[in-house]
């Protein structure tokens, strides 16, 4: 390094050496009980408000901070019977799910089971939400129990919705034969198989890699005229990238814009991955221009891999310019990765550039990026 290189440097280094704090909290195994007792306290207190009571974002973001307290979270949701709306299936369906999303199903069914005694009617869309509250409790054969035992003993008509949550249960539990012979199933009973039946077991196929099987599965649902969205091309975009076929990909790509289904950043940062992992640098970066040109904005993973990729090609100005371009866009990238294009830089004497980095990331006011300019010799 020259001497004047390395004076400005040095200059640099004082005034950036000191790492940024984080706002991260500290980690810690449980929240103490005088802070669950007062998240508690303050969840009832504001549930004596009918507005707040329509929120279901209020009841999620409490079941999130509880840390899977049982006891809280049952205290603030026993605490809900006094009010009127407990006899609103929707708001009893409501706090079933989210007993199923703390892991707590046995409380979902328990409350479930007290509707009729809380005046509040049981349907199939209680029971949808019963047999979705099983999955997120991670209860396949319970789920297939009640699927198998309930509608019948309550006299419930199933609907597609039931048929469909029934497959993910089974696909989840690696049961994929079954869940496709119940598409069999489902039209017998007069109902069809939607977009969610054939996305849900697509995403199957898929994880299994029984990529042929997944390609027969489409070809059936064009025969079904179910109209595929934008989800059902993501899946199979992904199963063509997986199974190497990269001009069916590219060719589905082009498919989508004729059917104006407008591809997300899922599906161009597939398509980018492709050459990222081939090393090729010019059509990793195409389809990046083509991602921004077409208005659509890169999320956290587009921006991992391109700036992973620009560096690794020694491209250290566009390797800056994406970690701008994400501060900007207030997508939030690894502290890693941003550490890296920082030591990159200065290690190649770009070291005005690093320091604006560093000042950059300081001001991002959603994550504190811990920074700082390296220490050459």
């Amino acid at each position: 390094m020259s001497s004047s290189c390395s004076s400005l440097y040095r200059r640099l280094h004082g005034l950036f050496a000191v790492k940024l704090k984080t706002d991260k909290p500290k980690t810690t195994s449980l929240k103490s009980k005088q802070q669950l007792q007062t998240i508690v306290d303050n969840f009832k207190k504001s549930s004596e408000s009918p507005k707040f009571r329509g929120h279901h974002s209020k009841y999620k973001t409490a079941v999130r901070r509880l840390d899977n307290n049982y006891s809280a979270i049952q205290g603030i949701f026993e605490h809900q019977k006094q009010y009127p709306e407990i006899t609103n299936e929707f708001f009893v369906s409501r706090l079933i799910l989210l007993y199923g999303t703390a892991k707590m199903y046995e409380h979902a069914r328990k409350l479930f089971d007290e509707m009729p005694n809380l005046k509040c009617q049981q349907t199939v869309f209680s029971f949808n939400a019963l047999l979705e509250s099983c999955i997120r409790a991670e209860k396949y054969d319970t789920a297939r129990e009640l699927f198998r035992e309930l509608p019948e003993e309550l006299s419930i008509k199933l609907d597609v919705v039931s048929y469909n949550t029934f497959i993910k249960a089974l696909c989840k539990a690696d049961s994929l034969d079954s869940a496709v012979s119940v598409m069999d199933e489902m039209e017998n009973q007069g109902i069809k198989p939607d977009k969610v039946t054939f996305n849900t077991l697509l995403n199957a196929y898929l994880d299994s890699k029984r990529f042929s099987e997944a390609e027969d599965l489409w070809v059936l649902m064009q025969k079904k005229n179910v109209v595929a969205d934008l989800g059902s091309y993501s899946v199979r975009l992904r199963g063509l990238v997986e199974n190497n076929k990269v001009n069916e990909a590219i060719e589905l790509f082009d498919e989508m814009g004729k059917k104006d289904i407008i591809p997300n950043a899922y599906c161009y940062n597939t398509m980018i991955k492709i050459y990222v992992d081939d090393r090729n640098w010019e059509e990793a970066k195409g389809w990046y221009d083509k991602m921004v040109e077409n208005g659509r904005y890169p999320d956290n993973a587009t921006f991992e891999m391109l700036i992973h990729f620009a560096y690794d090609k020694d491209n250290l100005d566009f390797a800056l310019a994406l970690c701008k371009k994400a501060l900007d866009s207030k997508v939030t990238v690894r502290n890693a990765t941003m550490q890296r294009v920082v030591n990159v830089l200065a290690e190649h004497s770009k070291l005005e550039e690093a320091m604006e980095l560093v000042k950059l990331a300081k001001s991002y006011k959603r994550y504190r990026y811990i920074l700082s300019l390296p220490s050459l010799q």
